[in-house]
C-alpha cells in the first residue's frame, strides 16, 4: 500500500495505528541537539546553488527562528509529524523529518502558517484548538492565501517520511493554491496519479497543494533506477 499524504505538512506518514493527537507528548525527541546537523539538513531539501543563499530555520522550544539570514528569499527548514492532519496518523512520531525549502512567495505566503503551527504545538496549544486558530486567521486574514508562483522544494536524500519500506518516498516539487481552486481543474487526484492532491482529505488544510515527483534528489543522484534503453 503507497504512504499516505499528510495534506498540511506535505508529509508522506504510514503508521499502522492512529495516534490520538489530543495527547500531547514531550517535544524534546522532536528538537535536533546539532544546530549545525540541522541546518545542513534544512538545506539538503533543495538544489546547492539555492540553498546555500537561503534563510534556514531551526526548531526550538518556543517554534521556528533563524539560524541563517540567507540572501536569495529561498528558506529552508525541518517539517516534523505535527504540521499534518490534526488527528492523522503518525502526528506525533518524532522520526518524521521532511526538509523543505520554500521559494520567496511561498516564504512570505506559505511558511507563516508552518511557523505558527510549530509555535502552537511547542508551547502546548492542543490540537482541537490550533484547528480553530487556523480557520479564525485565515477568516480575519491574518493568514493570506498562497502568492502565485508559491513554490516548496521537498527533494532531500535525507528526509524520512514515513515508516513503512520506503521512507523517502521520492523527491518532489510542492505548488501551493488557493483553496478555491477546484483541484479537478488542474488534473490532480490522489496518491497514486501522477500529479497528486496532496490536501485530499484534510478539513484544516487552509490552500490546495499539488505533488510533482521529480527524477533526482537535491544531491544529483536519481531518485529510481533509469532504463538505457
Amino acid at each position: 500500500m503507497p504512504p499516505r499524504p499528510l495534506a498540511f505538512a506535505v508529509l508522506l506518514v504510514c503508521a499502522p495505528v492512529p495516534i490520538v493527537a489530543q495527547q500531547t507528548p514531550d517535544l524534546g525527541p522532536y528538537l535536533m541537539s546539532d544546530r549545525a546537523a540541522e541546518v545542513a539538513l534544512a538545506r539538503s531539501a533543495a538544489p546547492k546553488e539555492i540553498a546555500d543563499a537561503a534563510t534556514v530555520l531551526v526548531l526550538t522550544r518556543t517554534g521556528y527562528v533563524a539560524a541563517v539570514t540567507g540572501t536569495n528569499g529561498y528558506t529552508c527548514f525541518v517539517q516534523h509529524s505535527f504540521d499534518g492532519p490534526l488527528s492523522g496518523p503518525g502526528f506525533w512520531d518524532p522520526a518524521i523529518r521532511a526538509p523543505q525549502c520554500a521559494n520567496p512567495p511561498a516564504s512570505r505566503t506559505v511558511l507563516p502558517i508552518f511557523e505558527k503551527r510549530a509555535e502552537w504545538i511547542m508551547t502546548g496549544v492542543t490540537p482541537k484548538e490550533i484547528s480553530r486558530r487556523t480557520r479564525e486567521a485565515y477568516a480575519t486574514h491574518a493568514m493570506v492565501p498562497p502568492a502565485a508562483g508559491s513554490m516548496i522544494f521537498m527533494l532531500s536524500p535525507e528526509q524520512h517520511l514515513n515508516d513503512g519500506a520506503n521512507p523517502r518516498w521520492m523527491p518532489h516539487v510542492m505548488f501551493y493554491y488557493d483553496k478555491s481552486m477546484a483541484a479537478a481543474t488542474m488534473g490532480v487526484d490522489t496518491i497514486t496519479n501522477t500529479v497528486i492532491d496532496g490536501s485530499a482529505g484534510d478539513p484544516d488544510a487552509p490552500f490546495l497543494l499539488v505533488f510533482l515527483p521529480v527524477r533526482k534528489w537535491s544531491d544529483g543522484t536519481l531518485a529510481l533506477p533509469m532504463s538505457t534503453k
